[in-house]
């Protein structure tokens, strides 16, 4: 079979893949490492979600009783970034670096007051974390066909949460902050290739990162009462979730390439404690936590048309993490639809774009919640949400 060269390990790793389960932006994809000879990579992608939903709040005269309101969209479109460099040191040896933002949210709203109600009753959230990866690489190939490679990974992570309540009068507010705290993991995986057929596959697993950041928390109402004004300094410690990527891609016919990828995510085991919120109870308060793994797929299909222009479609699906229905989790997984394709400028040099629409599962709706997603206000009901994702990458070959 022959298959243009096309560099066709890039067509899985269009710049999409950036809506997943829990805070997950990114499938981090070891895919540029494992192009041929020297390679230099840039990519950015555009989120833009709508998603909202109903809540319940007390009725502006009597705040024992609740009615439903609707939400605004309460996800602000945000922005990520990649870029990769891959040197082939030696006939046998590779060495790379790889810069991604694996972990990202940015959730605001503000239920405006009700302008007839006597105590103006608001509720407003504000929750952003963000995460930035540099993994280094060392590759060896004991030939053309096994890559047997490893590294480390330096991350970055940074928060900041505040919670804003009225009722009754008073206005309570829980505000939160770390120090950005930087932490190591390690990765390790292998690849097989037959590049006659345009068959590639890669196992790539990635450990979890512990980071311990001193967390910063204060509540203060208006007017002011002594029980509502506290604070806390102390060390917390959030473990980024471990994970395993499996690859695999091949030539159908002259033409045409599938591409899959399967994604494991252990979310089980990321929690955001409160320390503050957390005195005198038997149970910590988990700002954040997830009750189940993520399992995500891709299967998509790659068109040569000739020497510069290939296309391709995909589809995908999310398992999601079980949270129940909060502004926090409105959603419980997807099933998405990606288009997309490039053009190779010169022999050495293509750029990539592709959009990724994502049809949002609606989380299961529970009114009495003990888990993750109940202080950042709980959904009575979840509209049809969605996500659109655009992305554009340069590669270049030296």
């Amino acid at each position: 079979m022959k298959v243009t060269a096309l560099g066709m390990g890039m067509c899985f790793f269009l710049p999409t893949h950036v809506f997943s389960a829990a805070l997950e932006t990114s499938n981090q994809s070891i895919a540029p490492f494992l192009q041929p000879n020297h390679y230099a990579e840039f990519s950015t992608a555009i989120i833009d979600a709508d998603i909202s939903g109903k809540t319940l709040r007390p009725d502006e005269n009597n705040p024992s009783t609740f009615s439903e309101t609707s939400t605004q969209d309460f996800i602000h479109s945000f922005y990520i970034s990649n870029a990769v460099l891959k040197f082939q040191a030696a006939p046998h040896w590779s060495i790379g670096l790889i810069y991604n933002q694996p972990f990202v949210t940015d959730v605001g709203y503000a239920f405006e007051p009700v302008s007839s109600s006597p105590v103006n009753l608001v509720n407003a959230v504000r929750f952003k974390m963000d995460t930035h990866n540099l993994t280094t690489l060392l590759g060896y190939q004991p030939d053309s066909a096994w890559n047997f490679y490893g590294g480390l990974s330096y991350q970055t992570l940074d928060t900041q949460l505040k919670i804003s309540g009225q009722s009754m009068g008073i206005q309570a507010d829980y505000i939160a902050s770390m120090d950005k705290d930087s932490a190591l993991g390690w990765l390790a995986g292998i690849s097989y290739q037959i590049p006659k057929y345009a068959l590639k596959t890669s196992l790539s697993y990635r450990s979890k990162i512990q980071h311990t950041p001193q967390f910063y928390e204060q509540t203060s109402s208006i007017p002011a009462i002594p029980v509502l004004n506290l604070s806390s300094e102390q060390y917390i410690s959030i473990e980024t979730p471990q994970s395993l990527n499996l690859e695999f891609q091949s030539g159908i016919t002259p033409r045409n390439v599938v591409y899959t990828s399967l994604r494991w995510v252990n979310w089980k085991n990321f929690k955001m404690v409160s320390p503050l919120m957390s005195l005198g109870k038997a149970t910590p308060v988990n700002l954040v936590d997830y009750q189940k793994n993520q399992l995500s797929a891709t299967l998509g299909l790659a068109h040569i048309f000739n020497e510069r222009w290939t296309s391709a479609l995909d589809i995908g699906m999310d398992s999601g993490i079980s949270n129940p229905a909060s502004t926090l989790s409105p959603s419980d997984g997807y099933y998405s639809f990606g288009i997309g394709g490039f053009y190779n400028v010169q022999s050495n040099l293509f750029i990539a774009g592709g959009v990724k629409y994502f049809r949002l599962n609606k989380a299961k709706v529970e009114q009495n919640q003990d888990g993750s997603g109940n202080l950042f206000g709980v959904l009575s009901s979840v509209n049809n949400n969605k996500a659109i994702a655009y992305g554009l990458k340069v590669g270049y070959r030296f």
